[in-house]
């Protein structure tokens, strides 16, 4: 297991149960000392007994000032500035730690600690027989106020690390959240633009009174379904959206000129892998757009390849002289949200290059669909 994996799987655990690690790790904080140093050799079981009592109690009200540091003093000074507070509570709390040590000692431990003292070597116990502080061995004292100091700092710095976690999480959930909203509103704007174009190749096949105008309503009826349900949920597989750029191209196929042509090459080794939805309707709608002329022979190629995880779609289409409106690379509310989509979506994993050369307004997009780690079972329309 990866360190960052074990670092995961503690989070998680501590998560669920918190006190799992609380309470061990509070016990053998108050435990330890005594283990360590052993002072079962220098007094009797009755006197450890107390002087295990003071530690309780001094362990009890760092413990619990820990706590409130944590959870109240350190999260409200981020929140509104008010260090000054936190600054006071901990001289404070020293200042309580040392008032209870020393009425403690005086009216509880003192004489049993005394006569536990006698008969001890010179110099074994020379730290419990210092000069005191307010009636209280200095000793005591100091090891109280360095545990506050320590679980101050602990607190201190864990309060910060958690409003830190904390503050960049929620920034996460606003990216997430306005990027969601920008994806919709960049479908909202793509969406009725197909529609209206369908409606006019629907609205022609009546006139013509072809007798594929039922063909045609089913194709419609499925780019509607999909435009409307399944482009919503999220990233779809690859065979629907080839499906439905066939219905498209298939649509559009019904009302070329004879002098009209569109060459539709899909080559696909794996169509289960996912793929953001209605991503790539416009370069195939903008060629049949610029691309055929109502009176010149022209070819409209539309290639779909799938190799190795790397989606290539190539699109290419003549430029006429008299065209009124030859597309821009980079111009268009068209171009400018599949180029957004991509960045969004694939960022760092795709490279689309938008050119005119030899007569031809060419497009060329390749998307790393790699690293999308599911793919779809059977989808039902």
């Amino acid at each position: 297991m990866s360190g960052n994996r074990f670092f995961e799987f503690i989070q998680q655990r501590y998560k669920r149960y918190p006190l799992a690690f609380h309470v061990p790790g509070w016990l053998l904080y108050v435990v330890l000392p005594f283990l360590i140093i052993s002072p079962s050799h220098f007094f009797s079981q009755y006197t450890l007994l107390k002087l295990f009592g003071i530690k309780v109690i001094n362990e009890a009200l760092t413990i619990t000032f820990f706590y409130v540091n944590y959870h109240i003093l350190t999260p409200d000074a981020l929140k509104r500035g008010r260090f000054f507070r936190l600054a006071l509570a901990v001289p404070g709390m020293g200042a309580l730690l040392v008032a209870t040590n020393a009425l403690y000692y005086r009216f509880v431990i003192r004489d049993e600690l005394t006569q536990s003292l006698t008969g001890v070597v010179s110099g074994q116990l020379s730290l419990l027989s210092a000069d005191q502080w307010f009636g209280t061995p200095i000793p005591l004292i100091i090891t109280s106020l360095v545990s506050l100091l320590l679980l101050s700092s602990v607190s201190t710095g864990l309060a910060v690390f958690r409003d830190r976690n904390q503050r960049e999480a929620r920034h996460q959930q606003m990216i997430i959240e306005k990027k969601e909203a920008e994806l919709s509103a960049l479908k909202l704007q793509i969406s009725p633009h197909f529609l209206f174009n369908t409606l006019n190749n629907m609205r022609w096949l009546a006139r013509q009174k072809s007798d594929q105008t039922e063909e045609a309503i089913q194709r419609l009826s499925d780019m509607l379904r999909y435009m409307l349900y399944q482009a919503n949920r999220g990233p779809v597989a690859l065979a629907q959206e080839v499906e439905y750029l066939t219905d498209y191209i298939a649509l559009q196929q019904l009302r070329l000129a004879p002098h009209n042509r569109v060459v539709f090459v899909t080559d696909i080794d794996n169509d289960r892998v996912l793929i953001e939805p209605l991503l790539l309707i416009h370069f195939v709608e903008n060629a049949f757009k610029h691309g055929l002329h109502h009176e010149w022979e022209s070819v409209v190629t539309i290639q779909l390849r799938m190799a190795q995880g790397t989606l290539a779609v190539t699109t290419s289409n003549p430029l006429f002289v008299n065209e009124s409106s030859i597309p821009s690379a980079n111009s268009g509310i068209g171009v400018q949200n599949v180029k957004r989509r991509l960045a969004l979506h694939y960022p760092g994993r795709h490279r689309l290059s938008i050119t005119q050369r030899n007569g031809l307004f060419c497009v060329d997009l390749h998307i790393d669909l790699t690293t999308v780690a599911h793919e779809v079972a059977d989808y039902p329309y």
